[in-house]
């Protein structure tokens, strides 16, 4: 377990730049807080492994105790990180003109008051101790009251007024520095900066010329330089220097060699570089912010409802072609369309894992009739599916052979990132490119169940459409301050945003109930949903799965947020008795380490990506567990990045467990497939039985 320590409580940006930082580290991390600077530089090494400490504010420059500590400290800078400083304002009133009390938090009320100056005279201000405390104090007040909190903790929906960035510099942000007891490991990739002092420089004319040509003839640039008193004689002076470019380049340690000249040098660290704010800010503003073909929706109007579409009881290609044959497909003339199905493992169509081949069959027969340009199917799998195998296994590429239908890799080109500008849990997103080359998308996702989002449907599939590994590390976020849905719900709520089909036909053949999305229980349905709005067809499959929408987080926050509806009676429903065809489905366990009496699952901040090769693996092979594992005791068997400590002889599965590859089996992957451990337990079975 690393240990990271930082400023607070009272310090709530120090406690996020922390939890951000934790996020990066990909392994398990707990942060301990320490009420001043200094106390965070005495428990680094000590009680701590890193210290995360604020160095430079964009408005009021460096942290001069913060340059003190590092001169006498014998701690190193091993990474930063650049913070925006945002707050905004909630209220519980429709206009910031009603409020008449406003609870700050701490540094609020300095860093917003010129919108506090714009509030009426009247207004009462009173002190809160933390966001936690603000937004408590305006839910139990009357309805005139608001508050002033860090952007990170705004929930949209959750009050009747919420305005962002309110701060006086829009743009402002804290660095923050990492320190550690010894350097890190040079790496390859990022671009590096260094951080120096050069202490006792001569006092002559020129020396400060002498110092700065040094670094410029060499074609160096100077991120900062400031001059801070020896404390020693009037005059003398430090000059801490930070400057691009990794300490044992050649032309930095010839800057160095030829800066002692004029005085010691002593340095600070060399770390990756994290975009300064001039950079982060004009990268933001030229990221795109939608996908072209996703701006609208051709299949309705403004003013119209959702429609939504049930067939039953006659196949998954009869029942995909009736439920089609009640939306008005004409918006489909000319168009190049791309259809996403559920192809996200390797497995047959009748596994309730899989899109069934035969609904995507019908789709394309059915929007060729009606006019359809180009047709292609395309999918980005979980790591370490290949995509190919996944349309062969499943009859996709049968299908889409038969009738000349390309099938698409997403992941073979590089992607495109575009802004969540709206985003709680992200502001960006790496989206496949071959999204842009389409006019209509149409998701095709099964009917299942999920260890983490309670459905994955309609909404959810379309996180199929990131790129590669932006998929995994959705499951990875840290958590979000004074939230209690999990990262990865807030983080698909984000993505809906910029992420929603125009039509939507889930696929109820064979669903799959318990264990989703890939080790639970196949479920025969025959029926299939169509509509032109995801969350609409969502929440109908939720309502015949047993499942109220408002259940489903992912659901319910993007609901909130405006981005769907998942209130029944603002839908068209072009099925009369579809109620008829509810069977609710069995719901994931609590508790998935009673699944199996042959094993111990540790689960700590696993994502469903491990969770469902464990559950694979012992569904396949749990009968052939004695053979290796002789004895009454179950076979421990650890995932997820949270361990402390694990029992010897665990097997540690995926590879935010390879900490602990010492003390037991370890099996490498993100995820492993369900194979591969029992493939390395026959090999440890090998060598130690000579």
């Amino acid at each position: 377990m690393v240990k990271i320590a930082t400023l607070g409580p009272n310090a709530p940006l120090s406690l996020h730049a922390a939890a951000i930082y934790e996020g990066q580290l990909g392994e398990a991390a707990e942060t301990d807080s320490f009420t001043s600077i200094k106390a965070v530089f005495g428990a680094v090494g000590e009680k701590s492994d890193y210290g995360i400490i604020p160095l430079e504010s964009m408005v009021d420059g460096h942290v001069v105790q913060v340059l003190e500590l590092l001169l006498q400290s014998s701690c190193v800078i091993v990474d930063e990180l650049i913070v925006p400083v945002r707050y905004g304002c909630v209220a519980r009133c429709d206009s910031a003109a009603h409020i008449s009390t406003l609870y700050t938090t701490y540094g609020s009320r300095n860093d917003c008051s010129e919108f506090i100056a714009t509030l009426a005279p009247t207004v009462v201000l009173h002190a809160a101790c933390d966001a936690k405390d603000a937004l408590d104090r305006i839910a139990a007040g009357d309805g005139q009251c608001g508050a002033i909190v860090p952007s990170w903790v705004l929930v949209k929906g959750s009050n009747s007024l919420i305005i962002d960035n309110v701060n006086d510099y829009a743009d402002n942000a804290m660095r923050f520095v990492v320190i550690a007891e010894q350097e890190k490991p040079y790496r390859e990739g990022p671009a590096y900066k260094t951080s120096m002092v050069i202490l006792e420089a001569d006092d002559r004319p020129g020396v400060l010329s002498d110092i700065l040509t040094a670094f410029s003839s060499r074609g160096i640039n100077l991120c900062s330089i400031m001059s801070r008193p020896t404390r020693e004689h009037m005059g003398m002076y430090h000059f801490f220097v930070d400057c691009m470019g990794y300490v044992l380049s050649p032309v930095l340690q010839e800057t160095i060699t030829d800066i002692q000249k004029w005085g010691r040098v002593k340095l600070l660290g060399s770390y990756p570089c994290e975009q300064n704010d001039l950079e982060r800010n004009v990268g933001a503003r030229t990221l795109p912010d939608s996908i072209p073909c996703m701006r609208e929706n051709p299949f309705r109007g403004s003013s119209a409802k959702p429609c939504v579409s049930v067939a039953s009881g006659q196949g998954p290609y009869r029942n995909t072609r009736d439920a089609l044959s009640r939306i008005n497909l004409s918006a489909i003339s000319g168009k190049r369309v791309l259809l996403k199905p559920n192809l996200g493992r390797i497995a047959e169509a009748d596994s309730g894992i899989v899109t069934n081949p035969q609904v995507v069959a019908a789709t394309i027969d059915v929007l060729r009739d009606a006019g359809a340009a180009h047709i292609a199917i395309g999918e980005s799998p979980i790591t370490g599916v290949n995509t190919i195998q996944a349309f062969e296994k499943s009859g996709m590429a049968a299908i889409a052979q038969e009738r000349d239908c390309p099938c698409i890799d997403m992941d073979r080109r590089n992607p495109i990132e575009v802004a969540v500008r709206n985003g709680t849990a992200v502001s960006s997103l790496r989206v496949c490119a071959d999204l842009f080359d389409f006019d209509i998308i149409v998701s095709i996702p099964v009917m299942k169940t999920h260890m983490h989002t309670v459905v994955t449907l309609a909404v959810k599939n379309m996180k199929g459409c990131l790129w590669r590994r932006s998929k995994v590390e959705l499951h990875m976020l840290p958590r979000i301050p004074f939230m209690e849905d999990k990262p990865l719900n807030v983080a698909i709520a984000d993505m809906a945003s910029i992420l929603q089909p125009h039509l939507s036909i889930i696929d109820g053949t064979i669903g799959l109930e318990g264990l989703g999305p890939s080790a639970g229980d196949p479920k025969p349905l025959d029926l299939v949903i169509v509509s032109d709005n995801a969350f609409a067809a969502d929440s109908i499959a939720c309502s015949i799965m047993g499942i109220d929408p408002e259940t489903v987080p992912h659901l319910r926050i993007a609901a909130g947020r405006g981005y769907g509806s998942i209130d029944m009676k603002s839908f068209e429903i072009l099925s009369p008795g579809w109620e008829s065809l509810r069977q609710p489905f069995v719901p994931v366990p609590k508790n998935i380490a009673m699944k199996f009496p042959g094993a111990v699952i540790l689960d700590e901040q696993s994502c469903s990506a491990c969770q469902s090769t464990v559950m694979l693996f012992m569904k396949r092979y749990e009968k052939q567990l004695p053979e290796y594992f002789p004895g009454d005791k179950p076979v421990n068997i650890a995932i997820g990045k949270g361990h402390k400590g694990i029992p010897p002889g665990t097997i540690c599965v995926g590879n935010c467990t390879r900490r602990f590859r010492d003390a037991g089996l370890y099996v490498p992957g993100c995820p492993p497939v369900a194979s591969s451990i029992l493939t390395a337990i026959e090999k440890s079975r090998k060598r130690t039985n000579g």
